[in-house]
């Protein structure tokens, strides 16, 4: 069975997925930090006009993320 994964950078506004894992070992610990963890519920809410700043909610909880964060962040497809 073949599995498909997607970027926190390819969802839609108002999409929802769950993370997986974060392949960034620097930013792991960083987006851990802020409650980013794997198997939390994340919802793509808008992006910023010019596509480097992503914001979302994971668990009820608002971030903004960088684009390389997004990047990092592996989702369910």
């Amino acid at each position: 069975m073949f599995r498909r994964y997607r970027t926190v950078e390819s969802l839609k506004a108002r999409e929802c997925a769950r993370a997986l894992r974060i392949e960034d070992p620097f930013l792991a610990s960083r987006l851990t930090a802020m409650g980013l963890l794997p198997g939390t519920l994340i919802e793509m809410i808008r992006r910023a006009p010019f596509g480097h700043t992503y914001y979302i909610k994971a668990d009820g909880i608002r971030l903004a993320l960088r684009k390389e964060e997004a990047q990092s962040i592996l989702v369910d497809a």
